[in-house]
């Protein structure tokens, strides 16, 4: 019992992150694969961008005129492809501040919040919301469940809610700070709504999420 208590380490998220935060600053390994160099996961990043990108164009969503929420900004990278793409409202919230300051300079016309999405409920509702590399590190089943309800709740009529897993079978942690879990676990939070098919992502798959009757719509502009 002692082996096993000091061979895995309690997870908390916050401190976690910050902690990373901290060692890495501006650079991808602290949000990405530690084990690469910031130049091989930017290559890892920019094609996750075409990917994403891709399911954005195949739901139809129009960037220009959507109010984002980007959960678990980072460092900004997909802050920085919304803007790319012409976007204009923007939210991005995280567990952890360290960067908040300065990437608030970086992108002055949009608003970063630090927010835990498994413990406070958010304010506005949103036409799309991207949660990409972040529900393995919710750990605990209920703070799962309490940030999908969040989502689900603040989701626009239309909206889309875009979101990376590893939809594995077994609800195994790889690591201490990390779970998997199938599709049908997120199809449980989401009872009747719309699932794109999920496509590769990094080392993950992607898909969107969309309210019950839209389905027939989606499937048309398919």
């Amino acid at each position: 019992q002692l082996h096993k208590t000091l061979a895995t380490p309690r997870y908390c998220p916050q401190k976690y992150w910050e902690a990373r935060h901290t060692k890495y600053g501006f650079d991808l390994r602290g949000v990405g694969n530690c084990t690469l160099s910031h130049e091989e996961n930017m290559r890892v990043y920019l094609d996750a961008k075409k990917v994403l990108l891709g399911l954005c164009h195949q739901e139809s969503v129009n960037i220009e005129t959507s109010y984002m929420l980007d959960v678990g900004y980072g460092i900004g990278f997909y802050a920085e492809v919304f803007l790319e793409a012409g976007g204009k409202q923007y939210l991005g919230i995280d567990i952890a501040g360290q960067q908040i300051n300065k990437i608030r300079k970086q992108f002055k016309d949009f608003e970063f919040r630090k927010l835990d999405i498994t413990k406070q409920k958010l304010d506005s509702c949103f036409d799309l919301i991207l949660m990409l590399d972040v529900t393995q590190h919710i750990v605990d089943d209920l703070d799962f469940s309490f940030a999908m309800q969040n989502i689900s709740s603040h989701l626009a009529e239309n909206g889309v809610f875009i979101v990376t897993s590893w939809l594995s079978d077994k609800t195994i942690c790889r690591t201490y700070y990390e779970v998997a879990r199938p599709l049908s676990r997120y199809k449980k939070e989401f009872p009747g709504y719309y699932f794109s098919k999920p496509v590769l992502f990094r080392d993950k798959f992607v898909f969107a999420v969309r309210k019950p009757g839209y389905s027939k719509k989606a499937e048309h502009l398919l």
